[in-house]
């Protein structure tokens, strides 16, 4: 018999795909063609910034999302002193204590970690220069959430 876990993992997932799948339909009642016919897009105004404040919340779901997964999976598979141990290790340490060594998606999970501790605890003094698109930093994410669930859909079922 299994052990009962009580956890919000699905919850942050499903905030997650939620808040993408909205911030996609933003992005794209933003546009229109043009009207000339040629190649490109009208990209209208949107005061509220909608479809950004849709990708931040599905960046920082993903975040919550992930270290829940982690916590369930290490614990699951090493037990509680070696989460312990782990706890605040990267993403990229996590991950590949669980096997995971794919050097693309490492690379991917580090532009994460880093987008994602830009938003929560943004520092607008100290940015980098470096201008990221919230929106294009949610389509890692979601890169990120599907590499996972078919890495360990077996776990997970």
């Amino acid at each position: 018999m299994k052990n009962l876990i009580i956890t919000n993992l699905e919850i942050y997932k499903s905030i997650a795909e939620d808040s993408y799948a909205e911030m996609v339909a933003l992005v794209q009642a933003g546009r229109t063609p043009k009207p000339d016919g040629s190649e490109g897009w009208i990209l209208h105004y949107d005061p509220m910034q909608n479809s950004f404040k849709k990708a931040m919340v599905s960046i920082v779901f993903t975040g919550m999302w992930f270290e829940a997964l982690m916590h369930i999976l290490i614990v699951k598979k090493f037990g509680e002193e070696k989460f312990k141990e782990f706890d605040f290790k990267s993403y990229e340490e996590k991950i590949t204590l669980l096997g995971v060594t794919d050097s693309a998606f490492l690379s991917s999970l580090v532009r994460f970690r880093k987008t994602r501790k830009e938003l929560v605890h943004e520092k607008s003094h100290f940015h980098n220069s470096e201008i990221k698109a919230a929106q294009e930093e949610a389509e890692n994410a979601k890169a990120i959430r599907n590499f996972i669930l078919v890495q360990f859909n077996h776990e997970l079922g």
